[in-house]
């Protein structure tokens, strides 16, 4: 290690003044060209792209927001259909073309079931019942069967749904 240090000690009393000078110029622009790519840049770079999460995720928090705002509040349940739930009830499923089974559940509420029902009718059934009754579905379970039809149990309430 000595001797190569003895030989570069060597080499550069070896040139004159002008070339030493223009040899530490040259270190010291590869010195700062390796500092700019190695560090500055990088760093550039994270901050960069902190920035652009940052936003993105400002957009999205955003969004949320007005997400949440057009929910509302809530509407109250109705009162009690003047028919009576389970009369509207199998009304309405007869209306969308669904054979609908019912039976009160032990916590009071209404259950129904029906069996191979297509997801159009079925849904577009619910969401009648829930907008223009106001019927709150306490409970859904829905299984897809192996011919797209889907099996479906659940509950409404005409009062609020318990826990």
């Amino acid at each position: 290690m000595t001797r190569l240090l003895n030989n570069a000690g060597v080499w550069w009393s070896g040139r004159t003044v002008r070339e030493r000078r223009m040899l530490m110029v040259m270190a010291a622009l590869l010195l700062a060209t390796a500092a700019w790519l190695g560090v500055v840049r990088p760093v550039l770079e994270w901050r960069t792209a902190a920035a652009e999460r940052a936003e993105a995720a400002s957009a999205t928090l955003a969004d949320v927001r007005t997400a949440v705002a057009s929910l509302g509040p809530s509407r109250a349940p109705a009162a009690a259909p003047a028919e009576g739930l389970e009369p509207l009830i199998r009304r309405t499923a007869e209306a969308a073309g669904l054979d609908v089974v019912t039976a009160m559940s032990a916590s009071g509420q209404l259950g129904f079931r029906l069996s191979r029902v297509p997801s159009g009718p079925l849904f577009a059934w619910l969401a009648a019942l829930e907008t223009d009754h106001r019927l709150p579905i306490c409970s859904l379970g829905v299984v897809e069967n192996t011919d797209a039809t889907l099996n479906v149990e659940g509950a409404f309430s005409v009062a609020a749904c318990a826990g």
